[in-house]
């Protein structure tokens, strides 16, 4: 099965992700999407000099993406699993994968944004925001679970996250004023 037909799968017969037996050609789709999103996100960001050009800098961006992602899935698994519901992780994880199809539209906005006919911003929230609603709607079709609470399983990870960057900082600062004092 090719990648336009496993998409036209997800797109079409949703429920057949939750289906007993794993979508075919869900795998590559979804590692294609990773790696597709990906390059989306880095050309866009190579575009405006954010990034150091090269082969190797990709690699670890894309590396860093995939780890996000498989940490994400795997919190989210967890706390569907500590409230009950049954699921699977890595169909979680390459169905992610799927979601990041959108993140390759942040090329051709690139080049909008160079022309200063779209706000940055403005782009990377919309492009964003439509990752966002495609895991929230993905999560809702693996687990049987309110929109509330797919909500909060999908915010949940990133918040954790900022409780822990925000306990680094402030260690980090407190021991900096106490190796100045």
């Amino acid at each position: 099965m090719n990648l336009f037909a496993a998409l036209e799968t997800l797109i079409d017969r949703p429920e057949t992700l939750a289906g007993e037996a794993r979508p075919e050609g869900l795998g590559r789709t979804g590692l294609l999407g990773y790696f597709a999103g990906t390059l989306g996100l880095f050309v866009c960001l190579r575009m405006f000099s954010a990034v150091p050009p090269g082969i190797m800098s990709f690699s670890v961006v894309l590396l860093l993406v995939l780890a996000a992602n498989f940490f994400l899935a795997a919190s989210m698994h967890l706390f569907m699993d500590f409230t009950g519901v049954k699921g699977s992780a890595a169909r979680l994880f390459l169905a992610f994968g799927c979601s990041d199809y959108f993140l390759a539209l942040l090329v051709p906005l690139a080049f909008f944004i160079k022309l200063e006919v779209l706000n940055g911003f403005f782009c990377f929230c919309l492009c964003f925001l439509a990752v966002i609603y495609t895991r929230v709607r993905l999560v809702l079709r693996l687990y049987p679970v309110s929109l509330n609470k797919a909500l909060l399983s999908l915010w949940l990870p990133y918040a954790g996250l900022c409780a822990v960057s925000f306990v680094a900082c402030v260690y980090s600062i407190a021991w900096l004023v106490w190796l100045v004092i």
